[in-house]
């Protein structure tokens, strides 16, 4: 594997979606249940700096993802991507929140 697809990752919770990124180049990971995923992001000592995951799974680590930002780790850089039935709205949702917290909003139209 070269150095640039190193360092970048898919985690998704579909075989399709994993095969389309493996097509490109971009080593994929299917895990879906929950549990498996905080496990793989838990013990997973050498994680990418970038890191695609589908909207089904961005939901699940919400968590992992909040906790990552609150102790300060700019990487890995999660890029959400629509899941295969089409965005169901989840990355859009999460920028309204950050952009409300930072001018101190409760909502923000968009």
């Amino acid at each position: 594997m070269s150095k640039s697809s190193d360092s970048v990752m898919a985690v998704v919770d579909d075989e399709i979606m994993a095969m389309a990124f493996e097509m490109i180049g971009i080593r994929a990971v299917v895990i879906k249940e929950t549990r498996e995923l905080f496990r793989f992001f838990k013990e997973e000592q050498n994680l990418p700096s970038v890191i695609f995951i589908n909207e089904r799974v961005a939901e699940k680590i919400g968590p992992i993802r909040m906790d990552l930002i609150n102790r300060g780790r700019i990487t890995p850089v999660f890029a959400v991507v629509p899941d295969m039935e089409g965005s169901r709205g989840v990355r859009l949702s999460e920028l309204k929140s950050y952009l409300a917290r930072a001018i101190g909003s409760s909502e923000v139209e968009i």
